[in-house]
């Protein structure tokens, strides 16, 4: 009886649980659907410090080319200026500031991976940019034959940088002796790296990323001592 009894418990012992063949597997598919809900919202996070990444580095890009445009222009307005009787410039010397702006600006923008340029001399449909000149006599008013602007009539309604008024006065007013200078105002379509439009995600999200229009607008002033 006692040799009986021993062998049905050893029995017993190695006589296997449908539970715990099941519970392996359990936590397997438990596993691959937390997975399936996390991993497009895991793509998705990699993707953003990436193009945040991008977008920093175009935005450092940008900012150096509208300064340098403003710049370019606002050295050649002391040259020109000194040349002049009375130091009064022609409606061909404004056209000349806004046509150097323009080129320093493009070529300043050539890392931008959306960057169009052609012409010579070289202008660039994107980024687009727009100039002004502000001195005193108000040269560059586009009622007196200048161009103060006339750039930012092909700009898209995206880039609200370009909506303010333009005037080609001299808007500093402290001290009431304000030099000239130059304004240059550029917006750039910055495109991520996937283009994702209304995208579903779990638990009833949703998210939008593709086009961000980058905007500058930078002043440089003509040194006229």
């Amino acid at each position: 009886k006692l040799q009986s009894r021993s062998a049905r418990i050893v029995s017993r012992r190695r006589r296997p649980r449908a539970t715990d063949d099941a519970q392996p597997g359990s936590r397997r598919g438990q596993s691959m659907v937390e997975f399936a809900l996390t991993l497009p919202m895991l793509l998705i996070l990699l993707l953003g410090v990436a193009d945040f990444g991008r977008l920093f580095s175009h935005g450092i890009i940008l900012e150096a080319a509208a300064r340098n445009g403003a710049e370019a222009a606002a050295q050649e307005y002391v040259q020109l200026q000194r040349n002049q009787p009375g130091g009064t410039l022609t409606p061909a010397n404004y056209a000349r500031l806004h046509t150097i702006a323009l080129e320093a600006l493009c070529e300043e923008a050539d890392p931008l991976p959306n960057r169009v340029a052609s012409g010579t001399p070289l202008t660039c449909e994107m980024p687009l940019a727009a100039v002004c000149v502000h001195d005193a006599n108000a040269g560059d008013a586009v009622g007196i034959g200048g161009a103060c602007g006339s750039e930012a009539d092909l700009a898209p309604l995206e880039c609200s940088v370009m909506d303010p008024p333009w005037t080609a006065t001299i808007e500093q007013t402290d001290p009431p002796t304000a030099l000239p200078y130059v304004e240059v105002r550029v917006c750039y379509r910055f495109t991520t790296l996937f283009n994702l439009t209304n995208l579903q995600l779990p638990f009833g999200w949703s998210i939008s990323v593709g086009e961000v229009w980058l905007q500058r607008d930078r002043v440089f002033v003509a040194g006229t001592y």
